[in-house]
């Protein structure tokens, strides 16, 4: 199973999960009484934003989707840090610390992932790239070489 269809998988049963314990604390109160909509958003958002986590660090070669994909771990795990907060009934005083704490680690995990790579780094910053004149002036000149052989 390759790694984006593994990632995509277990978004797809974290929604399945949660949205079952959620009908399952519909249908039997008695039972799972306890499991509200908080709850399912933790399960979910906080499933969701770890696999894509993992997802970025495993992606190899594309600067852009791996910030892409931290940056969507980063707004998911705020999700469950703040469904978190609603269903345990967290002081209110905790909830912005929390979710600078999330965002800090996210930047960081984001740098160490990235190597700090710009998104849009061109061709041109890399070493030895020709432009276009360069490139035609060496086209010309193999084929000059090979005309004289």
């Amino acid at each position: 199973m390759s790694k984006k269809m593994f990632t995509r998988v277990l978004i797809a049963l974290s929604f399945l999960v949660a949205a079952v314990f959620f009908l399952l604390s519909e249908l039997m109160p008695e039972t799972f009484g306890g499991f509200n909509l908080a709850w399912a958003g933790v399960i979910f958002a906080g499933i969701s934003g770890l696999a894509l986590l993992f997802s970025a660090i495993g992606t190899k070669n594309s600067t852009a989707l791996k910030k892409m994909q931290i940056l969507l771990s980063a707004v998911l795990l705020v999700v469950a840090a703040v469904c978190l907060v609603s269903a345990l009934a967290i002081p209110e005083n905790l909830v912005l610390p929390i979710i600078l704490v999330i965002l800090a680690a996210m930047l960081v995990i984001g740098l160490l992932i990235t190597g700090g790579k710009k998104w849009d780094e061109g061709d041109n910053h890399k070493a030895g790239y020709k432009n276009y004149y360069q490139r035609k002036a060496e086209e010309e000149k193999n084929k000059q070489d090979e005309e004289d052989r």
